[in-house]
């Protein structure tokens, strides 16, 4: 009886140690506190997305196939989940990466990261996709330094408000006493830092503007209907997730008036803007991808910089060009993708 006891005792000792981690995702012997991988093992990925756009789901798919290209489908485990636009959710999703020792967070667009900063707190390295201003959002000092507090990197796919305005002004020049309506949503920090860019930009450039906020779809129409087409040359749309998905109201709203509406987004044109910039979001997929690669490669995240998407394409809206009856100049016309409202 004495040796059955020694056994039962034995083996109890043994399920303490090795059984207690339950169902935890397997880990490897890392050093999250400064964002490397120490040794090559299966690591877990918690990826959180926002809302469910068709550009979301390019860049998770590209992300995805780019991990499975490399060969490491089964060394890097990407945990999804999508949080559908609510941020109690999404949150909750980010602590749950946390509560089970995940050794990286991939959050696509501003929002989920700066949770994703707050909640890991710099325990867990983070590398965003997506994320229209690092600096701006305090996600990063500057886009080449990692703050050791928040252990962030990742890609930027901003279109500069500056290059919309300059576009803006060569196809639908401001005529006498005419200004531009920057339009924002006022609860977006994308929207804030895009209307600030906007503001800046026109005020070097001495171009006439005002701002208008918004908080919400419903509030964006009433507001558009407010304005003129005798005082106002253009709006200017600035990046609103919420806006994007549902800018056709808006859209026409605008077009009705007589007045081109120019978006921070390409899903803007598809729903009616006149014209915006397009990003290649299977491209800005692979870039995040690649970078995730790096790290569990062994590259330390205090040395790898924001990733920043530049290979921006013309994208004009010509349901709307023919009912504004607009004529694009020649070296625009030859370089943009045309699209009709969905």
């Amino acid at each position: 009886m004495k040796k059955l006891a020694a056994l039962m005792l034995s083996l109890m000792m043994v399920m303490c140690l090795y059984g207690c981690g339950g169902d935890q995702p397997t880990q490897s012997d890392g050093d999250t506190a400064t964002g490397t991988v120490n040794e090559k093992d299966v690591i877990n990925v918690g990826f959180v997305q926002l809302v469910d756009m068709a550009d979301a789901v390019q860049m998770h798919d590209s992300f995805i196939q780019t991990i499975e290209d490399a060969g490491l489908a089964d060394k890097i485990n990407i945990h999804f989940e999508s949080a559908s636009g609510d941020a109690a959710t999404m949150s909750t999703i980010i602590q749950g990466f946390v509560d089970n020792g995940y050794d990286l967070v991939v959050p696509m667009l501003t929002p989920p990261t700066q949770a994703a900063v707050s909640i890991c707190g710099g325990e867990i390295p983070i590398i965003f996709m997506s994320v229209v201003d690092p600096v701006y959002s305090k996600i990063m000092p500057d886009l080449n330094t990692v703050d050791p507090a928040n252990l962030a990197t990742g890609t930027s796919n901003t279109i500069p408000a500056d290059l919309i305005i300059e576009t803006a002004n060569a196809l639908t020049p401001l005529a006498e006493g005419k200004k531009v309506c920057i339009m924002y949503n006022t609860s977006q920090n994308n929207a804030e830092c895009t209307m600030q860019t906007a503001k800046t930009y026109c005020e070097e450039q001495s171009i006439p503007y005002e701002v208008v906020g918004y908080a919400d779809v419903t509030d964006a129409i009433t507001q558009a209907q407010a304005l003129s087409a005798d005082e106002i040359g253009y709006v200017y749309v600035t990046l609103d997730s919420i806006i994007a998905a549902n800018f056709n109201q808006l859209g026409q709203t605008l077009t009705d008036m007589g007045i081109p509406a120019y978006g921070a987004a390409d899903a803007m044109t598809h729903g009616g803007a006149f014209c915006s910039y397009g990003v290649d979001y299977t491209t800005v997929g692979e870039m995040t991808a690649d970078m995730v690669i790096e790290w569990y490669n062994g590259k330390a995240l205090e040395d790898m910089p924001c990733q920043q998407y530049s290979n921006f394409t013309l994208v004009i809206n010509s349901d709307v060009q023919e009912a504004l009856d607009i004529t694009l100049p020649e070296d625009y016309a030859a370089k943009a993708t045309y699209v009709t409202t969905k």
